[in-house]
């Protein structure tokens, strides 16, 4: 099932759109796709830095990015950022991930 869309205005400097333009060229990709890769990308690095911080938990990081905790643990891996993960949230994700 495709994902529903929402049409969203963004201002950019001329800078930044000559920026993304000179991307756009080389990756020859469409702007919208190249503007919503930027944003997944950004998205990622801010949960991770959230998540580095202890702002967020692993589960709540994952649920913002739509992914798997196994997934988002993955991504702290290849980031090189350790887990924060306490007796009680280790155990609840073995329960969850392999029962009683």
């Amino acid at each position: 099932m495709t994902e529903k869309s929402a049409v969203v205005t963004i201002r950019l400097s001329k800078r930044d759109l000559e920026r993304v333009e000179a991307l756009r060229c080389i990756e020859d990709v469409d702007r919208s796709n190249l503007i919503k890769e930027f944003i997944e990308d950004g998205l990622r690095r801010r949960v991770v830095d959230l998540y580095r911080e202890g702002e967020l938990t692993a589960r709540r990081a994952a649920e913002i990015l739509g992914i798997s905790l196994r997934a988002f643990l993955e991504i702290l891996e290849m980031e090189g950022v350790s887990v924060n993960w306490d007796s009680e949230g280790i155990r609840k994700y073995v329960k969850a991930k392999y029962g009683d």
